[in-house]
């Protein structure tokens, strides 16, 4: 039970940054794209790097690494709102997936 409230606080905690980042506006597309990078790589340490299906990539389900180029991609072309949209997806992503692998980490089967 314990280990659910900690998990419950540290999604909250997240949510909560989510939010504070959407509130940032012009250079704040190059932060968030940062952003993105660290926890990118956050994520890819724990062993937690998502899939996620987004129209930027066609609908098709893409590794989170091959949005984070896309998202560089629409930041170089002056489309900061779609690269902070995908940069927020990006670290959401992450960010859950190291949770989703931090309670999980000692899963077994039950019989």
């Amino acid at each position: 039970m314990r280990k659910t409230t900690k998990a419950s606080t540290l999604v909250a905690a997240l949510a909560f940054s989510l939010a504070s980042a959407t509130a940032l506006a012009g250079s704040a597309a190059a932060d968030a794209v940062g952003q993105a990078e660290a926890d990118l790589n956050s994520a890819k340490s724990a062993g937690a790097v998502w899939r996620l299906i987004d129209p930027a990539t066609g609908g098709k389900a893409v590794g989170l690494g091959k949005l984070l180029k896309t998202a560089k991609a629409k930041l170089e072309a002056n489309d900061e709102a779609e690269a902070t949209r995908l940069a927020q997806r990006i670290s959401w992503a992450a960010q859950i997936g190291i949770v989703q692998a931090e309670q999980q980490k000692g899963a077994k089967p039950s019989y």
